[in-house]
């Protein structure tokens, strides 16, 4: 599929780029611009989509190198024909391909399961990165989160009969956030049918999550790390950003106060200073 380009207000202009894997998935990938490295690579949650990083993005110097994936099954790319496509495993492996296609290393950056993927790649692939960036997840959540994924799951995907009903939705999510933004993210994360504004990601997503545990494979990730958490959060506990920045080797945190899970809608420009304080110490 040919890119296109658009321009948002205030905002980089963005190029659209698809990428396809090799059982015929296109994986969706924003491309911020940018020419200073190493990139950023930015993995959104479950309910998410690529563009919930704009206002992120929106906040860094012109010049940093930015990207964000839609995963499988949500934004703009593909959905899956079968449940067990969305295994963990395989969406690890759909980052590498979208890794193995940048120039330079990035700094792998991601939120909620977004974050749960990329401990995941940064553990098995770690010499493929410049860093990477973890924020507000525990490395192994309770299992009411994963049950409460497959519950929504479990339900008839979500359509409005208008589009103010669906940023009624998104500011259920990201309630901290500014109305702005609840316009932006529905936009962006639902399409026109004749039914009404249906929700982008699928369903079946949500039902495959499954809890996890990646304390054992924090110490693999030898690449420098910075772990962000909400400090309003009930997602990451206290216990999980403890046991985070204790596992990983090569680790420094910072809580986001007045924020809630939702960090980097709720305060985008004090977590775009701090993504861009540690990418600048990269060296």
């Amino acid at each position: 599929m040919p890119a296109t380009r658009l321009r948002l207000p205030c905002m980089r202009d963005v190029t659209d780029r698809f990428l396809r894997t090799p059982d015929g998935l296109d994986l969706h990938l924003v491309d911020f611009g940018g020419d200073e490295g190493p990139p950023l690579l930015f993995v959104h949650g479950s309910f998410a989509h690529a563009r919930v990083w704009d206002f992120l993005v929106a906040q860094l110097p012109p010049s940093r190198r930015a990207l964000a994936l839609d995963l499988p099954g949500h934004g703009d790319s593909s959905r899956a024909s079968a449940e067990e496509r969305y295994a963990f495993a395989r969406v690890v492996d759909d980052l590498s391909a979208v890794v193995s296609e940048l120039q330079g290393k990035p700094v792998l950056v991601g939120h909620s399961l977004g974050s749960a993927v990329a401990m995941q790649y940064a553990a098995s692939r770690p010499e493929t990165l410049a860093a990477a960036i973890f924020m507000d997840i525990d490395p192994c959540p309770p299992e009411l989160q994963a049950k409460h994924l497959n519950e929504v799951g479990a339900e008839p995907p979500k359509i409005y009969a208008s589009l103010d009903r669906a940023v009624a939705r998104e500011s259920r999510i990201a309630p901290a956030a500014s109305p702005a933004v609840h316009m932006h993210l529905a936009r962006h994360g639902y399409r026109l049918t004749d039914a009404g504004y249906a929700q982008k990601f699928d369903q079946a997503f949500l039902r495959s999550v499954r809890t996890w545990d990646t304390r054992a494979l924090l110490p693999n990730i030898t690449v420098p790390a910075l772990a962000l958490r909400g400090g309003e959060s009930i997602v990451m506990s206290e216990q999980g950003y403890r046991d985070l920045l204790e596992g990983l080797p090569n680790a420094r945190g910072e809580v986001v106060f007045g924020a809630t899970h939702q960090l980097h809608l709720d305060r985008p420009l004090a977590v775009a200073t701090l993504i861009e304080g540690f990418v600048s110490g990269l060296g």
